[in-house]
């Protein structure tokens, strides 16, 4: 017997040596597992933006800030006339760190026309507004907590926790005996465990090594385990640890934990910013989380926090006459506002890249992460709306895919994938790989116009046959099986003409053609055949926006992005990406007369309905429709965006769209909302002039329609001759109804 005794002891001091050394680590070690958070890139307010176009309304409407006659707390705005005040939140992430700052915005239409300190009366050159929530991504747990010190914890919500959880928390050695006799009276006589008489140590052994079943062994292990806490950790710690754990209700489909985070989504505040009224509500959660929480029970929240405030006011915490004046205020929760996971399709792309910053350390299982994109949310919003809009037009079995890119960085501002990410996860604007039809035809006539060929040059739109390496013969025809005869060299391109594309690329020399679209297009995406001039080339959406990006810059190929740094829990910087090589693989000069064409092809060409679907003047666009219009496709692009849409079946099947009816409405939708044109600048070396559209030279005072045309220095067509027969009968010509 007494061997046994003997050996029971010794098991027992063995455990509670083990668990003495489990709980002193506790406050050193990482506890919780935290969520993972992918931030949007920040907004930067300066005189200039369009408020309207750049969708600020929207955007701080995301961001939940909310409309307040005085303005005095970050999140506040007000409306005044014309003038915008914005009390806008901190901004902390690599490279960028701001303090909460309240700003005058004056607004001459919707643009900013300047940002003005209320305080000061100072011109601020800039502001900004605070990256938006893109996704909130949790373990096995379910888990959504951010881990406050004591020292950031305010006294008044110290006092409301001590107060109504253990009033007696720094004079016990981990049980408080008088309340848990009293509890021991009370279940004893109902014959139940009805009330714990937990002290906060208890309550936190509890939570974090115990079931939660209500026995007296349970009890027993709480209690015994609670005494080893109090001899390991301070009780300092002992309460950080409580604050940071104890669970305070549900926000979506993740239950909140501790008081830093349950501060943020009820009050919009960091704690030590609370109120007295404020921090009774967050203290009375504590007992019954969802029976009292104020957005499902706002009574019993209300009448829970008056509770809390007798207590504080019987216990002497605060003076009574504050207490009476809190027990008068309003719940004053923010609405609620479900979190959603947005741009799905995005945030897949980022956590591959995470992935691979790692380099063997799998930076993902660290949780707690911040992880900072190049995601703008009003473009990603736009782009979202665009594929519904024509998701719903095009049928069940049509699927459409839609990239977004700033071309000055090549960094994504959006990225839709799919019609909808529940059904189907696969990325069509990275995974797809299809043929792009015309898409490949400006960089055949940048290869004609770097060469021989000018703008106003004429080609022949008529058949052709090419004989191909096994001996068959190719014959490309025109979408509406027409050849047009000779046709100014711009208006083969603004109307897409297959014919005289591929007599262009032939004279040119395939070769030559393909090592150009090999700068622009990934390795082994272009067909070995001839056809690639027309699209044999299988690419990705995210593919097109990169090679359009390089028309859009001038010339300049850039490789996609989407990460800017991943942080730790405290935003302390484990990964920053370093802006990737950039390379001119075009000449800026021949790029201008390709631009050029190209905004005619959304004036005049096989883009013109765009116009009518919003989207402004001066951007440039490319049509594309594969063989038996299995796949429809769009580019469109300003020096500031480029938008590249695709429409098709995952069967690749027909879907019976050109790429205006199918695509073109999609990325229209994103620049009709985002696309800010502004006069696209000739670089040095280009010159303008007159042209007859009907034979490509120079125009003269006779010359009927005359187009204006950019040429290169140098290559313009000669000034006319100023003979008086050949003006009359060009001006006799040009009055007969019938041609030449």
């Amino acid at each position: 017997m007494a061997a046994l005794a003997v050996a029971a002891l010794a098991a027992l001091a063995a455990a509670s040596l083990d668990a003495y050394r489990t709980m002193s680590r506790l406050a050193s070690a990482s506890v919780w597992r935290l969520p993972m958070k992918v931030y949007s890139r920040p907004f930067v307010l300066q005189p200039g933006v369009d408020i309207s176009r750049e969708g600020l309304p929207a955007r701080l409407t995301r961001l939940e800030y909310r409309p307040s006659p005085e303005c005095r707390r970050p999140g506040d705005y007000r409306i005044t006339g014309s003038t915008l005040e914005v009390f806008l939140r901190a901004c902390n992430r690599p490279g960028m760190s701001t303090r909460p700052l309240r700003v005058r915005i004056v607004l001459e239409g919707s643009k900013i026309s300047s940002i003005v300190s209320p305080e000061t009366g100072r011109p601020l050159s800039s502001a900004v507004l605070e990256p938006e929530v893109v996704a909130t991504l949790y373990d096995e747990g379910f888990e959504d907590r951010e881990v406050m010190t004591l020292a950031e914890c305010p006294r008044v919500l110290l006092d409301a926790v001590l107060c109504v959880e253990d009033r007696r928390f720094y004079s016990h050695a981990g049980i408080d005996v008088r309340a848990l006799l009293r509890a021991l009276v009370a279940d004893l006589s109902g014959r139940r465990i009805a009330e714990g008489g937990s002290t906060i140590t208890q309550q936190l052994v509890k939570n974090l090594f115990l079931s939660g079943e209500r026995t007296f062994s349970r009890k027993i292990r709480e209690a015994w385990l609670a005494l080893i806490m109090e001899a390991a950790l301070s009780k300092d710690e002992i309460l950080t640890l409580y604050l940071n754990e104890v669970y305070l209700g549900r926000y979506g489909s993740a239950s909140i934990h501790g008081f830093k985070r349950a501060s943020k989504i009820f009050f919009d505040k960091d704690p030590k910013d609370l109120e007295l009224h404020e921090a009774a509500l967050l203290a009375g959660l504590i007992r019954s989380p969802n029976r009292t929480s104020p957005y499902r029970q706002p009574a019993q929240a209300l009448l829970r926090r008056n509770t809390v405030l007798e207590l504080m006011a019987d216990n002497d915490s605060v003076p009574r006459d504050l207490c009476t004046r809190a027990m008068a205020m309003p719940l004053g929760v923010v609405p609620y506002a479900h979190p959603a996971r947005r741009a799905p399709y995005f945030v897949d792309i980022v956590l591959e890249r995470v992935r691979e910053v790692g380099k063997g350390d799998d930076l993902l299982a660290k949780g707690g992460l911040h992880i900072y994109t190049t995601l703008d949310m009003q473009v990603q919003s736009a782009a979202e709306e665009a594929v519904r809009s024509s998701a719903r037009r095009l049928g069940d079995q049509v699927q459409a895919a839609c990239v977004v890119l700033d071309p000055k960085t090549c960094e994504v501002l959006a990225m839709v994938g799919g019609r909808d990410y529940r059904s189907s996860q696969f990325n069509r604007a990275v995974r797809l790989r299809r043929n792009i039809g015309s898409l490949m035809k400006p960089v055949v006539y940048y290869a004609a116009l770097s060469g021989t060929y000018t703008l106003a040059s004429m080609v022949d739109d008529a058949p052709v046959e090419v004989r191909l390496a096994d001996g068959s013969r190719w014959t490309p025809e025109n979408q509406d099986s027409t050849s047009h005869g000779t046709v100014m060299l711009m208006d083969a391109l603004v109307h897409s003409y297959n014919q005289a594309t591929v007599r262009l690329a032939l004279d040119c020399g395939l070769e030559r053609v393909r090592s150009i679209a090999g700068d622009l297009l990934p390795p082994g995406s272009l067909s070995q055949g001839p056809s690639f001039v027309l699209g044999a080339a299988r690419c990705s959406p995210l593919d097109v926006a990169v090679m359009y990006a390089a028309f859009a810059s001038g010339g300049v190929r850039r490789p996609p992005s989407c990460l800017d740094a991943v942080c730790d829990s405290r935003d302390v910087v484990i990964h920053e990406e370093t802006p990737a090589g950039e390379a001119r693989v075009l000449d800026e000069r021949v790029v201008f007369l390709v631009n050029y064409a190209l905004e005619q092809v959304v004036e005049r060409g096989t883009a013109s309905r765009a116009r009518r679907l919003g989207v402004p003047q001066g951007v440039c666009g490319k049509t594309g429709t594969t063989n038996g219009m299995c796949d429809s496709w769009f580019a469109g692009f300003t020096p500031d965006i480029v938008v590249a849409a695709w429409v098709g079946r995952d069967d690749a099947k027909s879907v019976g769209l050109t790429g205006a009816d199918g695509a073109m409405p999609i990325a229209a939708g994103v620049l009709a909302k985002a696309a800010s044109v502004r006069q696209r600048e000739a670089p040095e070396g280009i010159a303008f002039c007159e042209v007859d559209p009907a034979s490509g030279t120079r125009a003269d005072a006779f010359t009927r329609d005359p187009v204006r045309v950019p040429f290169i220095e140098g290559r313009e067509p000669p000034e006319p001759s100023g003979g008086v027969l050949p003006s009359l009968w060009k001006a006799l010509r040009g009055l007969l109804p019938f041609g030449t």
